[in-house]
């Protein structure tokens, strides 16, 4: 069993929805299964779009395998108590991975 620690960063962006973004991490074998699991996250409204109340946050992962490749597959959305997308947000989503 190995495990990787990892992040990734959402820059500001104002959009319809959640966000996806990925991140590749090597191992030294190749895992024959893999799970990221969430160990932390800094978000935020960017600082330029007022202010506002949090409503609603999504963090989701996955992940896929290749040869020695873990991908990682974030899913990330912020928004406020009025319930739209309109909003510009931004964070950084932190995760482990845990690969046998």
């Amino acid at each position: 069993m190995e495990i990787r620690n990892d992040s990734i960063t959402f820059g500001s962006s104002e959009g319809s929805g959640p966000r996806s973004s990925f991140r590749d991490v090597t191992f030294t074998t190749a895992p024959r299964q893999a799970s990221a699991v969430l160990t932390g996250f800094s978000v935020s409204f960017s600082p330029s779009d007022g202010d506002h109340h949090l409503g609603n946050l999504d963090i989701r992962l996955s992940t896929t395998i290749t040869g020695t490749t873990v991908r990682v597959n974030v899913t990330f959305g912020l928004r406020d108590w009025s319930g739209t997308w309109d909003d510009k947000y931004e964070g950084r989503i932190f995760f482990s991975i845990i690969a046998e």
